[in-house]
């Protein structure tokens, strides 16, 4: 379905300033007709996606660690020194097929970072998998090919910004969008009945949601929801009412637009409000389930607490394919990292955990992706030899995946073999493995899933032509289930 230029609509006028305005069709139908209409629309194929951005670098090799008494394990605790994680206080989690592991070898015995309990408890309950050595690629690239320059690399490798951004879009210059404002306007006939910006940031502005066509802009929310306008009471609204109701068509253009988007604004916050109401409705006790978790008060959790309200409440906003954005920082962990890294892996794992729980309680688990990556992993060796020290920028990590289409209980791509100065190191010993599988790749099989036809792949990702197809059996990526809505 390609994108459809509509012009400069009322609903596409709406979508630029990130909010909505139905007050007319309200007038018209009523509040109730709108929004019965809108749930049965709901009700038909919702997907929704939730891209989790990990910023900084999160340190892969310490979230997912081989264990038992392996090569695999022993080149772990070689390379990472005083930052290794010790095998009997990981937490185990049981494979449902073999991890392949870059040399053509298979290894079972894996854990997760001990303060993912739960995110081990989902993994074993097959709720969760895990994409091993993704990372940013233009091209097919091997360590022989990255040493003597012989390769296109993406522009700017191991800079926080650079990546951040590419990982966010794709490895090329100059940026032209993220990979979620494209989809968005690819499979935008999935919400003819929008009624606000199905692109919802939950972590401000972001290069993910920037659109090709700038008919669609994201939605900004506070981390528990609609935050409202400062100070709008009492006399002080009676008089912006004042002014804003005596601009009419003869008032300056400026004056016209500013009207407008505070209208919008105002609207955007009442739909919101809506939907809220009706996550009310269901019954469902969201700080409950998210305290039950661990993660009452973290960040991280407010936000997916707020993302699921969101949607319970799909039918104020009429999107069947919303796209969500989430960031979590502090992953830039060049000393401290054992003790720093601890707490954001355990405010991940409680904050999945409460999304899963209250996904699973509204009936919508099986219709939510969520993506959870950053920008590239760390280095395998750290940068010193106390429990204080941290480590570097590097290349391929590791993503989660989390959904009831998701085929769980498996490790996807290739795993590096761990070995410094040979196979994948892209580095003089520091193990900075040049990634086995594109970041396009692997979000390509997601985009398919959410309503992209394969042909259309390429107006996503202009460079994944130059990959082998995601979808083939040898990629091992398929981790979207037959019975997935694929």
């Amino acid at each position: 379905m390609a994108y459809k230029n509509k012009g400069l609509s009322r609903r596409d006028f709406l979508k630029q300033s990130s909010c909505l305005s139905s007050v007319a069709a309200m007038q018209t139908l009523g509040l109730a007709s709108l929004l019965g209409a809108s749930k049965s629309l709901a009700s038909n194929d919702y997907k929704a996606l939730v891209f989790i951005f990990l910023d900084g670098g999160n340190d892969a090799f310490n979230m997912l660690v081989p264990r038992g008494a392996g090569a695999l394990r022993t080149d772990y605790e070689a390379g990472r020194r005083a930052v290794a994680l010790p095998a009997d206080q990981l937490q185990p989690i049981t494979l449902s097929a073999p991890a392949v592991i870059y040399g053509g070898e298979n290894y079972n015995d894996f854990g997760l970072h001990p303060a993912c309990g739960h995110m081990a408890e989902m993994f074993n309950n097959q709720d969760m998998s895990l994409i091993c050595n993704i990372g940013n690629l233009f091209e097919p690239t091997t360590r022989d090919q990255f040493l003597t320059n012989t390769t296109t690399l993406p522009p700017q490798l191991f800079s926080h910004a650079d990546q951040q951004r590419q990982f966010q879009s794709e490895p090329a210059l100059p940026f032209s969008f993220g990979w979620g404002g494209r989809l968005a306007e690819l499979v935008d006939g999935y919400n003819s009945a929008s009624t606000v910006s199905p692109l919802i940031s939950l972590s401000g502005l972001n290069a993910f949601q920037v659109s090709q066509d700038s008919i669609l802009s994201p939605y900004v929310l506070g981390s528990n929801g609609v935050t409202p306008l400062w100070s709008y009471n009492g006399t002080r609204k009676s008089m912006i009412e004042q002014a804003i109701g005596s601009i009419d068509a003869s008032s300056h253009l400026m004056m016209q637009k500013h009207r407008d988007i505070f209208n919008s604004a105002i609207d955007a916050q009442g739909i919101i409000n809506d939907a809220f109401s009706e996550a009310t409705a269901t019954g469902i006790d969201y700080d409950a389930i998210f305290a039950a978790a661990g993660s009452a008060d973290t960040k991280i959790g407010a936000q997916l607490k707020t993302i699921a309200k969101m949607i319970a409440g799909r039918a104020s906003t009429g999107n069947n394919r919303p796209i969500y954005f989430v960031k979590m920082t502090g992953f830039d962990a060049h000393k401290n990292l054992l003790a720093d890294h601890d707490v954001l892996m355990g405010e991940l794992d409680a904050a999945l955990k409460g999304f899963r729980d209250v996904l699973t309680a509204q009936g919508d688990f099986d219709n939510v992706l969520s993506f959870v990556g950053s920008e590239f992993a760390r280095t395998l060796t750290p940068n010193g030899d106390d429990a204080t020290t941290g480590t570097d920028h590097a290349w391929g990590g590791h993503a989660i995946l989390m959904g009831g289409m998701i085929e769980g209980g498996q490790l996807f791509g290739e795993h590096p073999d761990l070995k410094l100065n040979q196979g994948l190191d892209a580095s003089s010993g520091r193990g900075r493995w040049v990634p086995t599988t594109a970041t396009t790749q692997c979000v390509s099989v997601i985009a398919h899933w959410f309503g992209l036809s394969k042909s259309e792949l390429p107006q996503l990702f202009p460079s994944v032509v130059n990959f082998p197809d995601p979808f083939q059996s040898d990629a091992n990526l398929g981790f979207i289930s037959p019975m997935g809505g694929v």
